[in-house]
């Protein structure tokens, strides 16, 4: 779930994602309800994240080696029960659904 770039840097440079829906929707990244019928939307992504690395605020978009020459490929905000990723690159996150929700 998608919660964006909102010039979040807490785990380093990127586009960030939610595990839970309820971070995305209760953090204001959905924008404001319609006023129509008070709805919001929210973009349910798959996110390739290879083996990722506990994030760091320094990381401003290049993540560290794990074996030379290979790097790690996203950042978490725990290793151990990841609740926030970190994607640098724009293709590893692709659209799946779009949800409407009250």
């Amino acid at each position: 779930l998608a919660s964006g770039t909102r010039g979040a840097s807490l785990w380093g440079s990127g586009t960030y994602f939610a595990r839970d829906a309820k971070y995305v929707a209760d953090g204001g990244f959905c924008g404001e309800p319609s006023p129509a019928d008070g709805s919001r939307r929210m973009l349910m992504c798959l996110l390739s994240v290879g083996i990722p690395c506990l994030g760091d605020p320094q990381h401003k978009g290049v993540l560290p080696f794990r074996q030379k020459p290979h790097r790690y490929n996203s950042s978490v905000d725990s290793l151990a029960n990841p609740e926030i990723y970190v994607i640098q690159h724009p293709g590893a996150a692709l659209p799946a659904y779009m949800i409407t929700f009250a």
